[in-house]
């Protein structure tokens, strides 16, 4: 996971000028929710930017698709608020993504895809220099996802450790019949 303070002083610029020429912007890919490391079963990942640098599809006017080109990876433009996480006493709080862009096909991709813990990976680049990452994130999971006819809201959180059980087992006579 990258640290924000390794961020350039670029991308400082971007985040606190009230005008610049460079925009930070959020790429967030959707990996394969099925966990599945084969090639020919696995899905390609969702790629979204909450920026655009430019149009990618080369189709009519009608049809026209705007969005980042990252590493040879097109990530397509869509409207997108992050809300980080709070501090709290017991550890770090959840994350939450929200796509201003509600369609039948993404309610019936929700539907049919995010019933389990889905790797994410956050992003940030400058809209002058996509191809160099300036801060990566890629310990989430999406955890649950709520959508109404305005937005889809993506709950993200990272494995917490602090909450499994150590040690696992109790030390009792059918566990540990050598102690007693």
């Amino acid at each position: 996971m990258s640290r924000i303070n390794t961020l350039s002083s670029a991308a400082i610029k971007a985040m606190f000028s009230s005008e610049t020429d460079q925009q930070l912007i959020m790429l967030f890919t959707i990996f394969d929710p099925n966990g599945s490391t084969d090639p020919a079963a696995a899905t390609t990942p969702v790629r979204l930017a909450d920026g655009y640098t430019g149009r990618l599809s080369a189709t009519t006017d009608a049809e026209v698709i705007y969005g980042v080109t990252s590493r040879s990876n097109e990530f397509v433009f869509l409207p997108m608020q992050l809300n980080l996480p709070s501090e709290q006493e017991t550890g770090v709080g959840e994350c939450s993504i929200t796509l201003n862009y509600v369609t039948p096909e993404a309610i019936e991709l929700i539907r049919a895809h995010l019933f389990s813990q889905t790797k994410v990976l956050i992003e940030l680049v400058l809209s002058g220099t996509p191809n160099y990452v300036e801060a990566s994130f890629s310990e989430f999971y999406i955890n649950n996802v709520t959508y109404n006819a305005e937005a889809i809201t993506l709950n993200l959180s990272m494995v917490s450790y602090n909450k499994e059980p150590f040690p696992s087992f109790n030390f009792t006579p059918s566990y540990f019949p050598g102690l007693f």
